[in-house]
């Protein structure tokens, strides 16, 4: 245990004594046998002080004023002891051997590319009751090394389930604190433009789905997450240049996603087709075309 390094877990929570106790329990039984545990109390108004310094304590507690997410996690990298930090949401379950399995590939992989790297898993699905349900719309299998231009395309890292120094998510500026969500997709595509990633095969946590998720699908939430990608693409003309096939690509898709969520919360029509227009202009594909028309 001595050999090995204190590796930080913090947990950002914001009303959920309903499913962090179980979350909790997933993190104390880790293989990884030196851990320390923070959670980040953003506010709430339930239970959960109670829960966490009454029933846990060994954990750390830290109460701060609601700000989000994001807010959330940047205090618990700023009071982490560990020299490492990986980060779980207080209505996610870590598998038992996360942790272990996220160390071994990171120091594998320092030891192949000879420098620092970013380790990171997917993830199980489970319902509210905890039920399993197949995730789809993923990656079938987790990119390692330079991993800018799959990240483009797809979300692939989350804040949860992912490794690195605590001093590199600290020196490259914590998660975006504006955001109320896609603040991991960012700080990831900008990390990615330094550090290579080494993904682990196996699914290291389970991410579980409910009715107030905070990345729930939402038209809000995908404008964001396009405010993100063209902010990205803005910074960094060489990348723009690099892959524009990729990027138009996937800016279609997103155009094509507003779309969707314009019509499923009753946009109107004219906002639908304003993002139609924009994919058939970046993505040209007969499938926009007969949902611009039709």
């Amino acid at each position: 245990m001595h050999d090995l390094p204190l590796i930080t877990i913090g947990v950002s929570a914001y009303n959920r004594e309903n499913f962090l106790p179980e979350c909790l329990d997933s993190l104390l039984a880790q293989s990884f046998p030196n851990i320390e545990i923070i959670v980040v109390d953003d506010g709430s108004v339930d239970n959960t002080r109670a829960l966490v310094t009454e029933k846990y304590p060994q954990v750390r507690y830290i109460y701060k004023e609601n700000g989000g997410d994001a807010s959330a996690k940047n205090l618990a990298a700023k009071e982490a002891k560990g020299e490492f930090i990986v980060f779980n949401d207080s209505d996610d379950l870590f598998y038992p051997d996360a942790v272990e399995s996220l160390y071994a590939a990171l120091t594998e992989a320092e030891k192949e590319w000879n420098c620092e790297v970013i380790s990171y898993g997917g993830y199980s699905g489970i319902d509210e009751k905890g039920n399993r349900y197949e995730v789809k719309g993923k990656a079938k299998s987790l990119p390692s090394g330079n991993i800018t231009e799959k990240l483009l395309s797809h979300v692939l890292v989350s804040s949860c389930g992912t490794l690195m120094r605590t001093k590199t998510f600290l020196s490259g500026g914590g998660y975006d604190e504006k955001l109320r969500c896609m603040h991991d997709w960012k700080l990831s595509l900008e990390l990615s433009l330094s550090h290579p990633f080494a993904a682990v095969k196996n699914p290291v946590f389970l991410r579980r789905r409910h009715s107030s998720n905070l990345s729930a699908a939402s038209y809000k939430g995908t404008e964001t997450g396009l405010d993100v990608f063209e902010e990205f693409i803005s910074n960094h003309p060489d990348i723009a240049e690099k892959f524009a096939g990729k990027i138009r690509q996937r800016r279609g898709v997103l155009h094509s996603r507003l779309a969707r969520e314009a019509r499923r919360e009753k946009l109107g029509r004219k906002i639908e087709k304003s993002h139609l227009r924009q994919a058939l202009i970046n993505d040209f594909s007969l499938k926009y075309l007969f949902r611009y028309l039709f």
